[in-house]
Parts: structure tokens; sequence; C-alpha cells
């Protein structure tokens, strides 16, 4: 019979054994536990816009990444937003540290993709909160085709409810100052940033009567190049006398 030193190894080396046995099943649990592979479906989990941004380059895709709340006040708290080229599984950019109030209803587009600053190349736009007033706040991102990047532009996010005209190269911004004070300020891109070159205001000095004003940006100086008083005329069918035919 072998011996109690025999035994007392025999039965160390099976302890030994067992708990190195343990060890091994344990190590494929921990890696079959990992989160997986990130899959387009998992990362594009938010509103998405698809947009070819000039002919040569491939379709981009733009996610938006953050909270939202339901119900007829849709919104969406942006985060950051994704950028991928021609269906990508990683991002080609990623915009972060956002904090958005973006409303997302059918009327408002959460995120447009549009040439502002008419170089040929499309750039975007956020809507970043809603406004009490006319206006809507932006915030905007040019591409950058050297760098195939979008870079942000502290001069559009300025403007409210910028408007693009290709036509005449210029943005547009219609604004409000109390219920007598109307205007539309019109910029133009020099040096890669908006300028303002023109104001139009409307003040109004009595019911139906306003004083209209334009100022031009001339050689550095604002000149006024026209001022009038107009009077409004009535719509047609209230300027007919009662009881009158069409």
């Amino acid at each position: 019979m072998p011996g109690q030193g025999t035994i007392l190894k025999a039965a160390l080396c099976c302890i030994c054994l067992g708990a190195c046995g343990d060890d091994a099943r344990q190590a494929p649990a921990a890696v079959s536990g990992a989160a997986p592979p990130t899959t387009r479906g998992e990362v594009a989990g938010g509103p998405t816009t698809r947009a070819r941004i000039h002919p040569s380059l491939p379709e981009f895709e733009f996610t938006l990444i953050g909270d939202t709340t339901g119900g007829p006040g849709a919104s969406i708290r942006v985060e950051r937003i994704e950028i991928r080229r021609d269906s990508a599984v990683e991002p080609d950019q990623v915009i972060g540290g956002l904090a958005t109030d973006t409303p997302m209803t059918a009327e408002m587009p959460s995120l447009e993709v549009l040439d502002m600053n008419f170089d040929g190349y499309k750039d975007i736009r956020l809507v970043e909160f809603r406004s009490a007033g006319p206006g809507t706040a932006y915030l905007h991102w040019l591409f950058d085709p050297p760098s195939g990047k979008f870079v942000g532009s502290p001069g559009l996010n300025d403007i409210p409810s910028a408007h693009f005209d290709p036509v005449r190269r210029e943005i547009r911004s219609d604004w409000r100052e109390g219920a007598t004070r109307y205007g539309s300020s019109i910029y133009v891109f020099a040096e890669g940033r908006p300028v303002l070159v023109r104001q139009e205001e409307k003040t109004y000095q009595a019911p139906g009567t306003y004083l209209f004003e334009v100022k031009r940006l001339v050689d550095g100086v604002w000149r006024t190049v026209e001022q009038r008083q107009v009077s409004e005329q009535p719509p047609e069918s209230d300027a007919r006398p009662p009881g009158a035919s069409k």
C-alpha cells in the first residue's frame, strides 16, 4: 500500500489540477461576456440624414446621438454627431461636446445639408434649441475640402434663422425687435466668414405707416442709401365698400 506521504502528494496534485481546471473554464466565460463588435445598426441609433455633399465624394451619413423625448414636443438632446462615408461602420468624424434641445418635427428638419458658403460643397447645420421669438438658433459646420472634415463656424452661429441664396451668394436673416421694428440683415462670405454688408429696417410710427431705411457698408463705413415713409395699402377685399360686388 502506498505510504501516507504518497497519498498526501496525490491529494495535493488533484487539488491543484482542479483549481487549474476551474480557471481554464472561467477564462472563456469572461471573453464571451465582453461586448460584441459594434455593428452599424447599433451605432446609428439616432436620426440619420444621408446626402451627397459633392459629386466627387461618396454619400455621407450624419447620425444624431443623444436622448430623445416623445410626445407632441418631441426633441433630441444631441450629444454628438457621427459622420460616416459610404455606409462605413466606423465614423469618419465625430463632432462632440454638444448639448442641444433639438426639435424633431416634420416642419423643421433637425439637421440640414446645404451649401452655406457657396464653394460648391454642402455643409451642415443643426437646430440648437427652440426659440420663443421668430428666429431659430442653429449650430453650423462648413466642409473643409483639404482636410475632408466639417469645421465649426462661429460667425454663422451668430446669425439667427439664416437663409442662403445661392444665386446672389448672400445670406439673409430676418429679425424683429419689439412690435414696431422689423428688419433684414444681408451677409456675404469674405475670407472664410460671413460679413454684414446691408441692413433693411422698417420702423412703424403709426398703424399702417412705417419708415423704411436701407444701409450699406461702403468702404468700411455704414451709409444710409435709402430712406422713405411708406403707407401700407389695405388688401383689395378690404378696400371695397360694404355690399359691393366682386
